[in-house]
């Protein structure tokens, strides 16, 4: 099967938080990351639609906590995740 994505990924397991206007903080963890997105393992994916913008905060110690939170927008739906693409936050 051909791999068609635009950057490579990189394994990780850092934790993140997710929320936007309707609802409130969702946890999960980056599996992994690339130049245009991560993947987040979630406990359930029914909270999410595609098309959807977050704010993400990565809560990792090695990560700059006074950054203000992430605008992300959901592009893919799995069982056990959800892909998120960095979006302008405008």
């Amino acid at each position: 099967m051909e791999d068609r994505r635009r950057h490579p990924r990189r394994k990780t397991t850092c934790k993140i938080r997710l929320s936007n206007e309707h609802f409130g903080p969702i946890n999960g963890n980056i599996r992994d990351l690339s130049e245009s997105g991560v993947f987040v393992e979630v406990a359930t994916t029914s909270d999410f639609s595609r098309g959807m913008l977050l704010e993400a905060e990565v809560l990792d110690s090695d990560w700059d906590q006074t950054l203000p939170p992430l605008t992300m927008k959901v592009v893919r739906i799995e069982t056990d995740g959800i892909g998120l693409e960095f979006a302008d936050p405008s």
